[in-house]
């Protein structure tokens, strides 16, 4: 596994445990700025794939959060996180970056944790979230012209605090991607 901005890292049998480094993100806000120091484990994963994981974000500050990424380079990247809202809430945020970032909060979380998957399909991407791992919920589909080996893993953010924790349990990858990204099966 290959490292971005490496952190404080816990590896154990079935999971990562992650510290923020404080002040973190990945984000091209549009035509402001460009934020590229959150921390990224990956690995390098060609054609169609399936990423899955159970990922629990103990925050502390807003946009704290724990994530799965797809990353090509640092203006084309998409990720799926856990995170800590402006209201203190937890909430399923997807980000899809092609040179600018679209930053769009999902579902309210009842807790602080759930499943995050991100699948590939030749140059289509789908999002999912699912709260037991077994019925997924769909967050979004889109096309991203992408290389065809990508970065592919887990991260970490901390962009106003310094206390971020993040745990992925069970991650797992595959070489097939959903078969129908509306119903995520």
């Amino acid at each position: 596994m290959e490292s971005l901005n490496p952190c404080e890292l816990l590896k154990g049998e079935n999971f990562f445990k992650l510290k923020a480094n404080a002040g973190t993100d990945f984000i091209c806000k549009y035509e402001e700025y460009v934020k590229d120091s959150a921390t990224f484990y990956h690995q390098f994963k060609e054609g169609d794939f399936t990423i899955k994981g159970k990922v629990t974000t103990l925050g502390s500050a807003p946009f704290d959060a724990a994530f799965l990424m797809v990353r090509q380079n640092g203006r084309k990247w998409m990720k799926i996180a856990v995170e800590l809202g402006v209201d203190k809430k937890y909430n399923v945020v997807s980000v899809i970056t092609n040179n600018w970032s679209d930053d769009a909060n999902g579902e309210i979380l009842e807790g602080n944790n759930c499943w995050l998957r991100i699948t590939r399909k030749n140059n289509f991407f789908g999002l999912h979230y699912s709260i037991d791992g077994i019925k997924w919920r769909f967050v979004r589909a889109f096309g991203m012209e992408m290389d065809k080996s990508v970065s592919i893993g887990f991260g970490i953010q901390s962009p106003k605090g310094d206390n971020c924790i993040g745990i992925i349990e069970e991650l797992k990858v595959s070489d097939i991607p959903v078969d129908n990204f509306r119903n995520g099966s």
